[in-house]
């Protein structure tokens, strides 16, 4: 009789805490949005103009001029709750644009980003000698995810990205902030803007 008290508890638990999952993307955007890929917008750049899409991965740098600010981002595949994989295989880069300042420290390199924005075309920008054709987004919606423990590191002040595995070395398993002045996040808190611009989203996932 307890066994089966037991389980119910935990089912009930379980509903409960399903039930509290926040998705960092409106509902509103969440049923516009359309599954859509780098490669079918740059095969077909004018098709895809005016498609809302929710994509996310990881901040390569955020710039500005008198435009506007824009991000450019690493691909990543996003998960159930919409936060991007660091472990999973990117699928390209894109950059997202805003008629507004974008400030740098808001939105650093490196950290993971989901973005709900409308398609706006292509840009032809150099990657080193190559160049890229970046699908554009103009964000209509953008959360920045906080930092979980060991993302990154600092080593004589000059920051480090390591992720969230041991290395062997010297006969044993370590992580590399044991040796280096580590600086980490918690699971809460994070950047998140609507159209309106920038502020801090506070709390977890």
């Amino acid at each position: 009789m307890r066994f089966g008290k037991n389980i119910l508890a935990a089912v009930l638990m379980l509903a409960t805490l399903t039930g509290c999952v926040t998705y960092p993307i409106s509902e509103n955007l969440q049923k516009q949005a359309r599954p859509m890929t780098i490669a079918q917008v740059t095969a077909n750049p004018d098709a895809a103009i005016g498609t809302t899409v929710i994509w996310g991965g990881k901040i390569i740098t955020t710039v500005n001029d008198t435009n506007g600010g824009s991000i450019y981002i690493l691909k990543l595949p996003l998960d159930p709750n919409e936060r991007p994989r660091p472990y999973v295989m990117t699928t390209g880069r894109f950059i997202a644009t805003s008629a507004g300042f974008l400030d740098p420290e808001a939105y650093p390199r490196g950290r993971l980003v989901t973005i709900a924005g409308q398609i706006s075309g292509v840009a032809n920008e150099p990657v080193q000698k190559v160049q890229y054709t970046y699908p554009v987004l103009t964000i209509e919606q953008i959360h920045v995810w906080p930092v979980q423990p060991r993302e990154y590191y600092y080593y004589d002040a000059y920051p480090y990205w390591y992720w969230d595995y041991p290395y062997w070395y010297g006969g044993f398993w370590y992580y590399p902030g044991w040796f280096g002045g580590y600086r980490g996040g918690g699971w809460g808190g994070g950047f998140h803007a609507g159209p309106s611009g920038g502020g801090f989203h506070s709390g977890g996932r």
